[in-house]
C-alpha cells in the first residue's frame, strides 16, 4: 500500500516537471504576467490553480473506479468535445479581455471582465478545473490506472490526491513566482507593460483556440 502511494507521488513529480509543465505552464504564466500580480499573489494563484486541478484529477479517477474504464472512457469521449469547446471559449474570452482591457465597450465583455478578471479566484479555479478535465493522453491513462487498481473509492481519492500533490512540486512554481516580479520590473515603463500585457492576452486567446481545435 505504501509503495503505491510513493509510486503515485513520484509519478506526480515526473508529470509536474514534464507533461503538466508543458500544458499548464503557458496558460498560468501568461495569466499571472498579464494581471499584474506580485510575487506573493502569484504564489497564491499557483496553489489555488493546483488545488482545483487536483480536484479534477480526483473526479476523473473516481469516474473510472465507479463506472469502469470502458464506460467512463465512452462518457468522457462523448463529452470531451463540448468540454474542450467550452474551456477553450472561456480561455479565449479571458485572453481577449486581458489583451484589449479598457478598450472593450460591449456590455457583455465589460460584465465578463468584472465578474472574472476583477475576481481572480474564480478565474484561477476555473483554469485549474479546465486543465484537469482536459488532460493529455499520458495523464488520462494514469488516472484510469488509478481508478482500476483502487479497491475502494477512498483509495481512488487518496491515490489521485497523492499524485496531485506530486504535480504541485514543479518548476512551474518557480516560474509563477518569478513572473510575479514582472510588474515591478516594468513599473517604470507603462507603455512597455501595456504591449507586454496585450501579448500575454493574445497568447491566452491562442491557447483557448487550440483547445477548441482539439474538439474537431
Amino acid at each position: 500500500m505504501n509503495k503505491l502511494y510513493l509510486s503515485f507521488f513520484l509519478l506526480g513529480l515526473s508529470f509536474g516537471s514534464g507533461p503538466c509543465l508543458a500544458s499548464c505552464g503557458p496558460l498560468l504564466i501568461s495569466y499571472i504576467a498579464a494581471t499584474k500580480k506580485n510575487v506573493i499573489v502569484s504564489i497564491g494563484a499557483y496553489f489555488l490553480f493546483s488545488i482545483s486541478r487536483i480536484f479534477a484529477y480526483i473526479l476523473l479517477g473516481l469516474s473510472v473506479f465507479l463506472f469502469g474504464q470502458l464506460v467512463s472512457g465512452y462518457i468522457f469521449s462523448s463529452l470531451s468535445r463540448y468540454i474542450f469547446i467550452f474551456a477553450g471559449a472561456f480561455i479565449m474570452l479571458v485572453g481577449l479581455s486581458v489583451a484589449f482591457g479598457k478598450n472593450i465597450a460591449h456590455k457583455f465583455c465589460q460584465g465578463f471582465q468584472g465578474f472574472f478578471l476583477k475576481r481572480d479566484a474564480k478565474t484561477i479555479i476555473l483554469f485549474g478545473l479546465f486543465v484537469g478535465i482536459t488532460p493529455c493522453l499520458p495523464l488520462l491513462s494514469l488516472l484510469s490506472y488509478i481508478g482500476l487498481v483502487s479497491k475502494s473509492w477512498i483509495d481512488t481519492l487518496r491515490y489521485s490526491f497523492v499524485f496531485g500533490i506530486g504535480t504541485i512540486i514543479s518548476p512551474l512554481f518557480i516560474l509563477a513566482m518569478l513572473t510575479g516580479l514582472i510588474p515591478k520590473i516594468m513599473s517604470s515603463d507603462n507603455k512597455l507593460y501595456i504591449v507586454f500585457n496585450s501579448a500575454c492576452g493574445l497568447i491566452l486567446s491562442f491557447l483557448g483556440l487550440r483547445l477548441i481545435m482539439k474538439a474537431f
